[in-house]
């Protein structure tokens, strides 16, 4: 099942203002959880009453709903919410189709082969013009981003707890950090931003990393995330959350409450905000949904 991760309070851009609907949301997160628990029959039908609300369908959502409706042995619904996505979203595919263990049962069906063709026309015409052995490079960095920080939340979360074990994931992630970083910035440097035309999706990896880096570093690479968010490489969202992630590093409060830390009690809560009146209205206008709501999908409070 194909979900963004949530690590560390360091999400990726959250959906659009314009596609946002709290009912929607809340649809959409109860299905996952419902995947999640291996309940993939409710888990299909409460996706298929979020995607009935037309206007605020996103993509990932009719995959993931693909998924627990294959799992749950429903393939008709599998197959709409596929050829629906690709309908949807021109430039859509992925490479890992036939390799996602979740639509397993629908190999055998002659629909399959029609949509992994269409994937591979789709992956033909869009990476045609672009720099293949960066992209790969890109999407390696980003794959050793996220394993250590899922091996460190494994970690940090285990029972009973392991502060030995927290302790080494953290310094292995400090040492992939410290890797990453200097491989982004010496592209970085050297060709300034390569943007989603030469590398796909893979131009969210300059963004994990240098999130993730110190103020300084931040500090020195924001103009060109401003020229990406400008053309569109990477949201308005990712651009604030970098914003309120070097005001928090400079002790300043934050202007759109994308930060969360730890109360000192074992609580997490948003970071000082620059101003709790407007900070709402700071967020709608960059397409992020209200902050309450953003706090409860953190398990997060004020």
């Amino acid at each position: 099942m194909r979900t963004l991760i949530c690590l560390i309070g360091l999400l990726l851009p959250s959906l659009s203002f314009a596609q946002y609907n709290r009912k929607y949301a809340e649809l959409t997160m109860q299905a996952d959880s419902l995947f999640m628990a291996g309940e993939y029959e409710a888990s299909s039908k409460t996706f298929g009453e979020a995607l009935q609300m037309k206007d605020f369908i996103q993509g990932v959502h009719l995959y993931n709903g693909a998924c627990a409706a294959a799992l749950a042995g429903d393939t008709e619904t599998a197959f709409k919410r596929l050829y629906a996505r690709l309908e949807r979203e021109k430039n859509w595919y992925t490479e890992n189709l036939e390799r996602d263990d979740d639509l397993a049962s629908l190999h055998e069906d002659e629909r399959w082969m029609a949509l992994t063709d269409s994937m591979m026309v789709r992956k033909r015409r869009i990476e045609a013009n672009f720099d293949k052995p960066l992209r790969r490079r890109l999407q390696m960095i980003y794959k050793t981003d996220q394993d250590v920080r899922i091996a460190f939340m494994a970690a940090r979360n285990r029972q009973p707890h392991d502060s030995i074990a927290e302790a080494e994931a953290l310094r292995e992630m400090q040492r992939v950090d410290k890797i990453n970083q200097e491989q982004i910035c010496k592209i970085l440097d050297a060709r300034g931003w390569v943007g989603s035309d030469k590398v796909g999706d893979a131009v969210g990896t300059f963004w994990a990393v240098i999130q993730h880096s110190s103020l300084d570093v931040q500090k020195k690479y924001y103009p060109l995330f401003q020229e990406a968010a400008s053309k569109g490489d990477i949201s308005k969202e990712g651009l604030a959350m970098m914003e309120d992630r070097m005001n928090m590093f400079e002790g300043k409060p934050q202007r759109y409450g994308s930060q969360i830390v730890d109360d000192g009690q074992g609580q997490k809560v948003v970071y000082q905000l620059l101003d709790a009146s407007k900070v709402d209205e700071w967020r709608s206008e960059i397409g992020m949904e209200p902050l309450d709501d953003y706090l409860k999908k953190m398990n997060a409070h004020r």
